[in-house]
């Protein structure tokens, strides 16, 4: 059991300046245990600027004990501490302080152009802070950070400042900002123990307990506001439309695609810190329901466990939704056509750039956009789902069973093997209820020996796709011993599940060979209506005629 503190922590709060003294006279010092410097310039920024605005920026915690002469960095800022018995070692704070020091006591001479985090200026036209320039001499007004701590410092550099006389504000901004700087105060815990197994305790768990804040709380906290607009609020009131639940990191993808951004990035360096987005994440909840109702309704997709890649088919379609809500039935029916002629070949999984294109394609124009994304898939050469033998069925994600056999298997309407019952493939498909009845773990299936093939449909395809049937584990029993039993379930049943009484003799004599071209059988019809009846490759892709007509002003 670790030794409790004989005496409670002291609190205080150290003023900025009050702080950097104690840096210069090497009180303060960094324990062996801390971590390594580990803050870009972006973070450095952002805390000087907090202190600058009168953000809170959390509270330090300094273990009090004796601290031997030795070199101590900051940053770019060295010192040569001699020995004190009143040493301040930052337990927890190590980051904060360094980037102070390092930016209100860089050795730099403040017109130089700086090559490290550290060196910051504050814009007095602006009231911004900025990194130095990359080439050349920063601007006159920007007021070099390093001259800020010191009030002799500071007026020394407005006195030679060119802009004093034309621009007074300039002054008034900067004499502002340096009594801000010098008298900010940071709370602090001083701990006083001989004992650095509990300070090692105590950094453990500051360090680690609780649970990081995830990119969408970010992200609510600073563009929406409201805990009704939260992303997770959003994607409990979906679940009311049965597709399953979306998660919250594609939430957040389609917000960025409404917004116009791009949306195989990151939000946090396409927005900026004033944005609003409460009013786009409402128009992504309006325009995700329309996606996911042309889904359900005319892509035939129920569920999201069906839909392949949905961080770019859904995203996409929610664009697409988001600038037409109510697009003709001519173009639902295309954009369907579209969707499936994706999925039959693996096409949801896209490059970056590959999605941005389809972006792009999805314009104010309803005809235009839809006539666009049909001209990027192009037509097949081959149609794996009408050639002989066992089909190459594309898995892009390694699923099993694949997407388009799932979809095929939900189509079935499957019942319960021992009831009859309807089966909620809903609840099946958010437990994943797909159950194995192969006679066992079935590798690559050698094709046919008569009838001709494509080779590359074999050196891809595995006997697993057909393995599978949509149901729930059952007591004491499992699916496949429910069908290998006699009497069989009745041929209504069967069917549901894409299985005949041939299937069924082949699982009882343990023939894996026969199982799956008994499977295959059946299943292939089911598979070759599904994609002919979605794709119509056959039937014309025109527009709607509406669209076409002329009116007579425009002759």
């Amino acid at each position: 059991m670790p030794a409790p503190l004989t005496r409670r922590p002291e609190t205080k709060s150290f003023s900025i300046e009050d702080l950097l003294d104690r840096v210069r006279r090497g009180e303060v010092r960094i324990p062996d245990f801390q971590r390594p410097l580990r803050w870009t310039a972006d973070d450095v920024r952002d805390l000087l600027d907090s202190v600058y605005r009168g953000y809170p920026i959390g509270t330090l915690l300094f273990w009090r004990r004796e601290a031997p002469a030795a070199s101590v960095s900051f940053g770019p800022v060295r010192i040569d501490a001699p020995s004190s018995s009143q040493g301040l070692w930052a337990v927890d704070g190590q980051q904060r302080v360094t980037a102070l020091a390092g930016v209100l006591l860089h050795p730099a001479y403040g017109d130089e152009t700086g090559r490290d985090d550290f060196q910051l200026y504050f814009d007095l036209e602006t009231d911004e802070l900025h990194p130095a320039p990359a080439e050349g001499v920063p601007p006159p007004h920007w007021l070099p950070m390093n001259e800020v701590q010191d009030s002799e410092s500071l007026l020394h550099w407005l006195s030679r400042y060119p802009g004093r006389e034309a621009h007074p504000e300039h002054l008034r901004a900067a004499i502002r900002l340096g009594k801000a700087i010098r008298e900010y105060q940071v709370p602090a815990y001083v701990v006083d123990t001989a004992d650095e197994k509990v300070l090692r305790i105590i950094f453990k768990r500051l360090n680690t307990a609780g649970r990081p804040l995830t990119d969408e709380e970010v992200f609510n906290a600073l563009y929406v506001g409201s805990r009704s607009l939260s992303l997770e609020s959003v994607t409990q009131g979906l679940r009311e439309l049965g597709f399953g639940s979306i998660p919250e990191p594609l939430l957040l993808r389609a917000v960025l695609a409404v917004r116009g951004l791009d949306f195989t990035r990151g939000y946090q360096k396409q927005l900026h810190q004033d944005d609003e987005l409460a009013e786009t994440v409402q128009r992504t909840d309006r325009a995700l329901r329309d996606a996911i109702v042309f889904l359900k309704r005319d892509a035939l997709i129920p569920h999201l466990r069906l839909l392949p890649a949905p961080e770019n088919s859904l995203v996409l379609l929610t664009r697409f939704f988001q600038l037409h809500p109510e697009p003709s039935p001519r173009s639902r029916e295309l954009l369907s056509r579209w969707f499936w002629r994706h999925l039959v070949f693996g096409g949801w999984v896209l490059e970056p750039e590959e999605a941005l294109e389809i972006f792009a394609a999805i314009r104010s124009d309803e005809e235009r956009s839809i006539q666009s994304l049909l001209a990027q898939v192009s037509h097949p050469p081959v149609r794996w789902w009408d050639a002989p033998g066992l089909p190459f069925i594309p898995n892009p994600g390694r699923t099993q069973p694949p997407p388009l056999m799932r979809i095929a298997l939900v189509s079935l309407q499957p019942r319960h093997l021992l009831t009859g019952a309807l089966l909620d493939t809903g609840e099946l498909l958010d437990a994943e209820d797909f159950q194995s009845i192969a006679p066992k773990a079935g590798p690559a299936v050698p094709p046919p020996a008569a009838g001709p093939i494509l080779p590359i449909a074999w050196s891809f395809v595995t006997a697993p796709a057909f393995a599978y049937l949509l149901h729930p584990a059952l007591a004491r029993t499992s699916p496949a011993a429910v069908l290998r039993a006699e009497p069989p379930p009745s041929e209504e049943i069967l069917r549901s599940h894409g299985l005949g009484l041939p299937v069924l003799e082949a699982m009882r004599r343990g023939l894996e060979v026969d199982f799956f071209r008994e499977r295959v059988r059946v299943l292939m019809p089911v598979l070759y209506q599904l994609i002919e009846s979605r794709t119509r490759w056959d039937d014309s892709d025109r527009p709607s005629l509406q669209s076409m007509i002329i009116d007579d002003d425009e002759d």
